[in-house]
């Protein structure tokens, strides 16, 4: 059996979708969502969910729910993905679940809402969120995260 040494052609080849394979997916693989210190969370990132509008015959994303953990303080955020850089009445609130604590940020936010922080070693929290649109349009109203990082 004859082996063919592969020309200088495939081998360039080879490189070149090599690196366009390593630029495409790069970006994807490396990219993540801003680091907990970006909103003012210690810890690592533990839970996230995508919060789509429920109210007014309202549909889609509006935002992403990002939780943290520190091994003794729960940290949220509320991050829009609708009318970013618009002021929009948002609040955000995170519940201890073994008692019903809560910490709570409310206002009018042009990107994101809290840091919301709540002291909940072995317990589960949630996190409640209320979002209107520019216009004062309730979008969202309810639990933006169910009960998580219960432990």
């Amino acid at each position: 059996m004859r082996v063919r040494k592969p020309s200088k052609f495939t081998k360039w080849l080879t490189t070149a979708v090599v690196l366009t394979s390593v630029a495409v997916v790069a970006p994807v693989v490396t990219a993540a969502p801003a680091a907990a210190g970006a909103y003012g969370c210690d810890g690592n990132l533990v839970y996230s969910k995508s919060v789509n509008a429920n109210r007014s015959g309202l549909t889609g994303k509006i935002g992403t729910v990002y939780s943290y953990y520190d091994g003794t303080y729960n940290c949220s955020v509320f991050v829009k993905s609708v009318y970013v850089g618009t002021p929009t009445n948002l609040d955000l609130s995170i519940y201890k679940e073994s008692d019903g604590t809560f910490d709570r940020d409310h206002g009018a936010f042009s990107s994101y809402a809290g840091p919301v922080e709540i002291k909940a070693p072995g317990s589960c929290v949630s996190e409640m969120l209320v979002m209107e649109s520019p216009g004062g349009t309730l979008m969202f109203f309810g639990e933006a995260a169910p009960p998580h990082n219960c432990g």
